[in-house]
């Protein structure tokens, strides 16, 4: 395996807030401000958060809300490929937490099974525990200024009024583990992953994400913006978009949507 880059893990810089209205905005902010890459706003509690399409994403103290500002050396497009990098780091991170409350005896086998649902939500037994939202902006020539990968995790809370199922750590058992306890390993492993990304390109991140994806092989639903199709998920390509194998023998190639299994 190629050595990862150190850059990432040397350059943190970590603000932590006791309560905020969306840490990606403060993320944002404080790229506006010519912050560096590596810039981390963690907040025990967010006013205002927010997941995809501008959804509410509830955010109580006790449960891990943190965005991360990057600066990759990368056009926008193949910068989104870090939301599929981050999202193994969670399945890293809570799949050694799980493992550890299995060894325990704070949970059993059947509550440890961690997937990625496409395109950037994180599952415990096909209950949503985390999700990614990846914003960015470029300069005037459109090259990358900078990226801000917000993520949140459900650790002691999760809501019960969203309209997919929703768990937390807490909800399988697992006792004594703080978001800060969480934050640490989640930075350590998206470093590594980030500069495994950086050296070797997106396929070793693709693979990843694909070795623990929900519904692959599997029927399934997507509803985009005018139409809803359905079709076999295939898989990834070579730049993130999810490929559905249609009935009438055409793959369809999507880059935005939800997806829903059958």
């Amino acid at each position: 395996m190629t050595p990862p880059s150190r850059t990432l893990a040397r350059c943190y810089d970590l603000t932590v807030l006791g309560e905020v209205g969306s840490t990606s905005d403060e993320a944002k902010r404080l790229a506006a401000t010519g912050a560096p890459h590596g810039a981390v706003v963690w907040a025990k509690r967010q006013t205002g958060g927010r997941g995809r399409y501008g959804r509410q994403w509830d955010s109580p103290e006790g449960n891990l809300h943190v965005s991360l500002l990057l600066r990759p050396e990368a056009n926008a497009a193949t910068a989104t490929q870090l939301s599929f990098v981050a999202a193994t780091a969670v399945h890293k991170t809570l799949s050694a937490i799980l493992s550890d409350a299995l060894v325990q005896g704070e949970v059993s086998s059947k509550d440890v099974n961690i997937t990625l649902k496409w395109p950037n939500d994180i599952l415990l037994n096909g209950k949503k525990i985390g999700g990614i939202l990846l914003e960015s902006a470029t300069h005037a020539d459109g090259k990358l200024d900078w990226l801000v990968l917000g993520i949140g995790v459900n650790i002691a809370h999760f809501p019960d009024d969203c309209p997919f199922p929703a768990t937390s750590l807490d909800a399988v058992g697992v006792k004594g583990i703080s978001a800060k306890i969480v934050l640490s390993r989640l930075l350590h492993h998206f470093a590594v992953d980030y500069g495994i990304w950086e050296h070797d390109g997106f396929a070793p991140a693709r693979a990843q994400w694909l070795h623990h994806a929900a519904y692959l092989g599997k029927e399934i639903s997507s509803n985009l913006e005018n139409e809803e199709i359905s079709g076999v998920f295939e898989g990834l390509d070579a730049d993130g978009a999810l490929l559905l194998a249609r009935k009438d023998g055409t793959t369809r190639r999507i880059t935005s949507g939800e997806v829903f299994g059958k």
